[in-house]
């Protein structure tokens, strides 16, 4: 790819002043609960960004591990983590190649290369859809467990970026890197917090908190001691916690569901998601829900207040349901109860109209019966409030 210069690189005394701005609004980031948000706002007026943000990607395979993102429609976060296009971004992969703190155009500033040039299929649909005419990124940092990626796409409206603006981003770069590192640091420090720490230990129920990286804060004993005995779920013992399964399928569905929940949570919405683990008999519910946290530090020491909650039910797959308990608390028929019971154990619609000799849109009915009678608005809400119940 050529990449045209014909644009002045002497930076202006307002374009200097507008990143005396951005570095300022970066820092302060620090000390503020909205995660990089304002400096997402102030980075999108100066280069006259559509989208964009900051997203931890693990190695392989290449999915998101974490991020801050601007832009981008209501419930794209869920779309693109479920798409598993992340291993398939032609700008991901770009910029995730390159030298760390040095921005490139994915168009390489040259107003004659056509985007849909340089994608691929998978990801020419979303450039189409959107109207992207421009691409600018970085790679931010590197470590053992992930990469860390900025990146802010322009509309074709906008023209490509130029020389002169990717030199101004360039000035940035380094800042970029610190902020992003320090927030990582300050975030550590600030998960050793006592009084969550003690809160959840007086819980008897297996519980784990994820802060906005996704990061294990705390596992109470009761957690503690479901994980030592699971074939497959663990928390990491490196400096990055996480919660992962050996199962790499299952791994996938619990890194999606964490990541959706700390985005919904962001936008205040308490969806909670559960997943079923199956060992022989036994059966792991992995209940995940948004978490909002009070700041119990003052304002000059907060961060991001946005996590997930986790909580572990174990139980028998051979075990029948309380079928009288589930009518009682969930005001349903008996028939209503069974498909509870199925719902709860992990099979899917089509799983319990085979098992109980039904067709799937009685099935339906059902399902959609002790949705209304219980005010849940999604199948995994009602599944997550069985599980807690009766598990």
């Amino acid at each position: 790819m050529t990449r045209v210069i014909t644009d002045s690189l002497n930076i202006k005394a307002g374009e200097f002043e507008g990143y005396n701005r951005l570095v300022t609004i970066l820092y302060r980031c620090l000390h503020t609960n909205q995660g990089f948000q304002p400096f997402f706002d102030e980075f999108r007026k100066q280069f006259r960004c559509l989208q964009g943000g900051i997203l931890g990607l693990t190695h392989e395979p290449m999915q998101m591990a974490y991020g801050w993102t601007f832009g981008y429609p209501e419930g794209f976060e869920q779309w693109f983590l479920n798409s598993g296009l992340a291993a398939k971004d032609d700008a991901l992969l770009h910029f995730s190649a390159l030298p760390p703190r040095q921005f490139d155009s994915l168009a390489g500033c040259n107003p004659d290369v056509d985007i849909l040039s340089v994608v691929n299929g998978e990801t020419r649909e979303w450039v189409k859809a959107v109207g992207l005419g421009d691409s600018a990124g970085m790679l931010v940092s590197e470590g053992p467990a992930a990469k860390v990626v900025f990146l802010a796409n322009r509309h074709r409206d906008e023209g490509h970026y130029t020389s002169t603006e990717l030199m101004q981003m360039n000035m940035l770069a380094p800042h970029i890197e610190n902020a992003v590192g320090l927030f990582h640091k300050i975030y550590q420090s600030r998960t050793q917090h006592e009084t969550l720490a003690m809160a959840l230990d007086q819980v008897g129920k297996p519980m784990i908190v994820l802060d906005e990286m996704a990061r294990v804060v705390r596992c109470n004993a009761a957690a503690d001691a479901v994980l030592s005995s699971h074939p497959r779920l663990f928390v990491t013992e490196q400096s990055d916690v996480r919660l992962q399964s050996r199962h790499q399928g299952f791994n996938r569905q619990l890194n999606d569901a964490i990541l959706t929940s700390i985005f919904n949570a962001r936008d205040g919405i308490q969806d909670m998601i559960a997943l079923f683990d199956q060992s022989g008999d036994e059966r792991l519910a992995v209940c995940v829900t948004p978490l909002s946290m009070e700041a119990e530090l003052d304002s000059a020491e907060a961060l991001g207040q946005y996590g997930a909650l986790v909580e572990l039910v174990p139980f028998s797959a051979t075990r029948a349901p309380d079928i009288g308990k589930l009518k009682r608390l969930f005001s349903c028929t008996h028939a209503e109860a069974i498909t509870a019971g199925h719902l709860m154990h992990g099979l899917s619609i089509n799983e319990v109209a085979e098992a109980e000799g039904l067709s799937v849109h009685t099935v339906r009915g059902y399902v959609k019966n002790l949705l209304a009678k219980n005010g849940y608005r999604r199948q995994a809400e009602l599944v997550g409030a069985l599980v807690r119940a009766l598990g």
